[in-house]
């Protein structure tokens, strides 16, 4: 227990953030601004958004509880410092086509977790797909 605090407690200490650093290739980075993007476009973060985003986060990109928040933290940033999406639909179009899918498909789950759609959520969602090269989020694999 003591070796889980103490990790942690460097791991805070890091003034580096080596984990989560931005890099051209780190695609969990680049998925959780995606999906942030879609919390924050309506201009209203909701509770309901948050939650199911951390439990996204936690499931398929498997960012540990103890990385939560500075994962968070960077995301935020990321999301407040880059304007445009490019540099991260680059770095997830590399995806199979199956996995891109799945990311559009929580980032409308993400818009919809707060039972409102807001046109500003279909837009990013559309344009995402769009920059990720997809014209159908089908899983028949018959279209890109």
């Amino acid at each position: 227990m003591y070796s889980v605090v103490k990790n942690f407690l460097d791991l805070l200490s890091n003034s580096d953030d080596e984990i989560i650093d931005f890099k051209p290739d780190d695609t969990r980075t680049a998925i959780a601004v995606l999906y942030y993007r879609v919390i924050v476009v309506d201009g209203r973060i909701r509770t309901e958004e948050l939650a199911h985003f951390r439990k996204v986060l936690s499931e398929t990109l498997h960012v540990t509880e103890d990385e939560l928040l500075l994962f968070e933290d960077k995301v935020l940033d990321l999301v407040k410092s880059e304007t445009s999406l490019t540099p991260f639909t680059n770095t997830v179009r590399k995806l199979p086509i199956e996995k891109r899918r799945e990311i559009l498909q929580h980032m409308e789950q993400i818009s919809l977790s707060d039972r409102e759609l807001h046109e500003f959520e279909i837009n990013l969602v559309a344009r995402t797909a769009e920059m990720l090269g997809i014209t159908d989020l089908s899983n028949d694999g018959s279209a890109n």
